[in-house]
């Protein structure tokens, strides 16, 4: 953690406080308690900002977090000089003409309208960053799962008094993404050359307080994941094999592994895919097992020209070729974490080994497609002391 990040958070809070009161546990009159809540954040975590043990992420929110304080205070401050200047004119309005005083009254009620309309842009534009990937899509879930605690909504993580009943999954519960992209080729097209890349996730995971008859309570977890991905085609439609697969081996080649579609002009990008499945995880001592069921999805950004000349059936990729992806058979995860207490925002991350085939049959060669797909902590609903036990 740069040692910057913590003085430039102690600026921030004594700029919007004022001075740190080390005897008294203050800024200014603001007690530590009140900061936190202010800042949305547990006294745990504000203790770890304080004394310069939290991480680059927590340091980075929370300077956000005081700047977006301070910049609503300035906006409600801006908005009471207008209301000020308002009632002003009134007054001054009863001693004009009829026309002036309209006048004088639009332009008051326009500054009112200006300043309210920039704090509720701002307000509602203050989600947490989680529901704004970066993309024109966001997470279809995100107004359930990402508003900020105090706000007037349910939120389906669980409540502070439940999680230690259901732990290790309480632990779990958040904002997770796709550790790393993964590719594989897509089978049933009229010409080779057609791949799929797994390129982002944005999942939310919460505990399940009903499915839990195989893995027992506090050890089932069910996931929203929405999905970016995308096709590709190799326009010099070069055969998997032998240079991109090795059948005797059923593993594919270092060329494969090393292959960039972004940054090699032979591969085109047709479409990006828009998935949405629900995961169900069950967490044991030493391993995690993962399901999933897709929910559907649909093509943006299709390039019809490349389509039509390597006679791409999107239809049939979105139905068929991937709907098989997505039934796919995986093995267990360890699972590194069976203290809970050893996830980290940022760093954890829960990976499966899988093999993609089409329906029950094999690819021609007595095996399926190998690849990884893991997921990586992002942001824990929950991350006090949990108690349940490793065993």
């Amino acid at each position: 953690m740069s040692e910057s990040l913590h003085e430039r958070f102690i600026q921030k809070l004594e700029a919007q406080y004022g001075p740190w009161e080390k005897a008294t546990s203050r800024f200014g009159s603001a007690t530590f308690g009140r900061i936190a809540k202010d800042l949305c954040i547990s006294a745990s975590q504000f203790s770890k900002l304080i004394y310069g043990t939290a991480t680059e992420g927590m340091y980075t929110r929370s300077i956000r977090n005081i700047e977006r304080l301070m910049l609503e205070q300035q906006v409600a401050h801006q908005r009471d000089e207008a209301l000020s200047h308002w009632k002003k004119a009134m007054a001054l309005l009863q001693r004009r003409q009829k026309v002036f005083r309209w006048l004088v009254m639009a332009f008051a009620l326009l500054v009112l309208l200006l300043g309210g309309l920039v704090a509720y842009l701002w307000l509602n534009g203050s989600l947490t960053d989680s529901a704004k990937p970066g993309a024109t899509w966001s997470h279809p879930l995100a107004p359930y799962f990402d508003r900020e605690f105090n706000a007037a909504y349910d939120s389906p993580f669980l409540k502070e008094s439940e999680v230690q009943e259901y732990c290790p999954c309480s632990a779990y519960e958040g904002r997770w993404s796709l550790s790393a992209p993964y590719k594989l080729p897509l089978p049933g097209n009229k010409r080779p050359g057609v791949y799929y890349l797994g390129k982002s996730a944005d999942v939310r995971m919460k505990c399940s307080k009903s499915d839990t008859a195989n893995a027992g309570k506090g050890n089932v977890l069910v996931a929203y994941e929405y999905l970016i991905n995308e096709i590709w085609v190799d326009t010099e439609q070069t055969p998997l094999s032998p240079t991109y697969f090795d059948k005797s081996e059923k593993i594919f080649t270092p060329a494969f592994d090393s292959l960039s579609f972004e940054h090699n002009p032979q591969f085109k990008k047709v479409a990006t895919i828009h998935s949405f499945f629900i995961d169900k995880f069950e967490i044991y001592p030493d391993s995690i097992t993962r399901k999933g069921e897709p929910c559907g999805r649909f093509a943006t950004d299709i390039d019809q020209e490349l389509v039509r000349t390597y006679e791409i059936d999107l239809k049939n990729v979105l139905r068929d070729v991937l709907g098989d992806l997505n039934k796919t058979d995986c093995n267990s995860s360890p699972n590194p974490y069976c203290d809970p207490n050893d996830l980290q925002e940022g760093e954890s991350t829960i990976s499966f080994d899988c093999q993609y085939t089409i329906k029950s049959e094999n690819l021609g060669f007595g095996g399926g497609y190998p690849y990884r797909k893991g997921f990586r902590l992002e942001q824990q609903s929950y991350s006090d002391n949990l108690t349940c036990s490793c065993e």
